[in-house]
């Protein structure tokens, strides 16, 4: 009389489970990039903090602001004689 239903099969196929072990690899791989681009954006964070410590100390540091008190400035050229003679 009635056909019976047959049960659904739940377990993952062998293509689900190569699709999330390559998915899951990848955001593996992203996390660690991220992760070991921070590190060096650390890095070189402490280098240039260390460099601006070092050039503030020989006398590098030039207030130019109120909220601003170690901007770099770079030297300037030394100019030259006029071409001109003084009229």
């Amino acid at each position: 009389m009635g056909e019976r239903k047959k049960a659904r099969n739940l377990r993952t196929s062998d293509d689900m489970r190569t699709l999330f072990l390559l998915g899951s690899i990848g955001a593996l791989v992203c996390g660690a990039r991220h992760f070991l681009n921070y590190l060096s954006e650390q890095r070189k964070n402490r280098v240039t903090e260390k460099k601006l410590e070092v050039w503030e100390t020989e006398g590098g540091a030039v207030p130019v602001h109120a909220r601003r008190t170690a901007q770099q400035v770079s030297p300037r050229s030394v100019s030259g004689a006029s071409p001109r003679g003084v009229a």
